[in-house]
């Protein structure tokens, strides 16, 4: 018996000791690669915006990334001891992660305006971007899992389970790191705050290892330091270049935000920009605030007090999905004092820098609501159903939430037109923001065919120095009322809009090949490419 018992001890003691170590390490390793891919996506917008091409960009590249750190953590894992390797791997990692920070500074220094300053493939310029960024520390984290998965053969005997239990905890920790990111960490914290949490708690698993706890010691308390020094000398990301100021800065929950004053040589402002991914998307000068700096809002303008001399009165009623700055709905605002005059903007850090900096006044008797413009247009359509007999709610409807690097496809769609169609009065106006090249006009030409199935009068007006060949702002006009002037005029008289004719209407519909877009089929990234993909000045 005693023998037995002898024997029983000498194999238990010779039985692999079990150990949580590699579990946890590839747990959160796949938790901050994916927290990471989230935050790349939002990091590269404020030069190239939110559009399908950019998100294929960024997956694509940390996926790479990834394999290409399998594979070289798998070869090292087999000349090194991984208890030693895994410690140098994680705070290598958190080094690289913690430089994104580092280059994206740099970045926004060169790239301050990239839709200016960058021509040519834009979809070519972000992947150099995004590879520049987020390969490499993805390739880093990428090596956790061959090296941690011999790591924890060599501590249990049983092959089956123990890498069952690291793939199962492999995806577990992505799928945690990504609602972690989506609903929490993104909403909550800076960017930046949260690449310092990632870069930290890598460092911080690397103390779980014996070898090189001073050194992760000291890349903990380095990371800390740079980081505070970082935000000593520009703790907003204010830092702007040569003929700007930079007053705000910051990510939202939907974009990365700046407003921006251009100097004159004196230093002192000369126009206010709302830039929203790298893209302004309104201006305003304080001295003269009537002034309506876009050519797509003077064309709102002449649109709207044409319908207003045809309607016979000054009592009327807007809705405006998209609202940004508010500057058109605060000059509406301002001039006829509409009966109702409601916008729709779906982020509200938009809504309070647009009282902040862009001198709507909080009493100005805008109805803003923060909500997304298709949601809020369902709900207000079931609304007009049951209170207006159909009649509608709205003598203008001003879309104005398309861009040249991202449109909201959900908003273009003829379920979304209808719905829009049912607010409108019987003899109310849809009045669309839209961007294109004309000798492509993928996007406009489908636009108008879709809103041809849901209103019976449709019209596109361009501006006085409409070219073909170049990315230009087209306003699309539907109603139910056929009396669309063919020329705009401005308050002096001047032309300041051009209906296309018969034959362009028709140039259009050759190029859309009848294409209507639907909830089911929206295609409007693959419309907009010649657009995106071309240059932008």
């Amino acid at each position: 018996m005693t023998g037995r018992r002898k024997q029983a001890t000498v194999a238990g003691m010779n039985k692999p000791r079990v150990s949580i170590v590699p579990q946890l390490v590839v747990f959160l390793g796949s938790m901050a690669m994916m927290i990471l891919e989230l935050v790349a996506s939002r990091l590269v917008s404020k030069f190239f915006g939110t559009s399908l091409y950019t998100w294929t960009g960024v997956i694509g590249i940390c996926l790479g990334g990834i394999s290409l750190g399998n594979f070289l953590g798998g070869r090292l894992a087999d000349r090194y001891r991984p208890e030693v390797l895994i410690g140098w791997l994680l705070r290598l990692s958190a080094l690289l992660v913690f430089l994104i920070l580092v280059l994206d500074s740099l970045l926004q220094s060169l790239l301050a305006d990239a839709a200016s300053l960058l021509t040519g493939v834009m979809v070519l310029q972000s992947i150099l971007v995004i590879f520049g960024l987020f390969f490499i520390p993805c390739a880093a984290l990428g090596t956790f899992s061959p090296v941690m998965a011999k790591y924890a053969l060599e501590k249990q005997a049983k092959v089956g389970r123990t890498v069952g239990s690291l793939y199962a905890l492999s995806t577990i920790g992505s799928i945690i790191g990504t609602f972690l990111a989506g609903f929490v960490l993104i909403p909550l914290l800076d960017i930046r705050l949260i690449i310092l949490i990632v870069a930290l708690t890598l460092a911080g698993m690397a103390l779980l290892f014996p070898s090189g706890r001073r050194v992760s010691l000291l890349v903990l308390a380095g990371i800390g330091l740079l980081f505070v020094l970082f935000q000593t000398l520009d703790p907003d990301g204010l830092i702007g270049v040569a003929g700007r100021r930079v007053l705000f800065s910051r990510y939202s929950q939907y974009s990365h935000i700046q407003v921006v004053d251009l100097l004159d040589e004196a230093g002192q402002p000369l126009e206010r920009k709302l830039i929203m991914d790298g893209l302004t998307h309104n201006r305003h000068v304080s001295s003269r605030p009537d002034e309506l700096l876009y050519e797509y809002e003077r064309l709102f303008k002449a649109l709207t007090l044409d319908n207003l001399a045809r309607s016979g009165t000054s009592d009327f009623s807007a809705l405006t999905l998209g609202g940004g700055a508010m500057t058109f709905p605060a000059w509406l605002q301002r001039h006829y004092r509409p009966q109702r005059n409601v916008v729709v903007e779906i982020d509200p850090l938009v809504v309070d820098l647009a009282y902040r900096y862009f001198e709507v006044p909080l009493d100005s008797g805008l109805e803003v609501a923060v909500a997304d413009a298709r949601a809020w247009v369902n709900s207000a359509a079931r609304r007009a159903t049951a209170t207006t007999a159909g009649r509608g709610l709205f003598d203008v409807i001003y879309l104005d939430a398309f861009s040249s690097f991202s449109v909201p496809y959900h908003l273009t769609t003829r379920e979304f037109s209808a719905k829009l169609a049912s607010l409108l009065k019987p003899d109310g106006l849809l009045l669309a923001n839209c961007i294109d090249i004309f000798n492509s006009g993928g996007f406009i030409g489908a636009y108008l065919a879709t809103l041809d199935t849901v209103l019976p009068h449709t019209a596109i007006y361009c501006g006085p120095r409409f070219n073909r060949d170049l990315r230009s702002t087209y306003v699309i006009v539907a109603g139910r009322d056929d009396q669309i002037p063919p020329v705009l005029h401005g308050d002096a008289g001047e032309a300041v809009g051009y209906r296309l004719g018969l034959v362009e209407r028709a140039q259009l519909g050759t190029a859309n090949h009848g294409l209507v877009l639907t909830d089911w089929h929206a295609p409007v990234e693959s419309l907009m490419a010649p657009v995106f993909l071309g240059s932008i000045d």
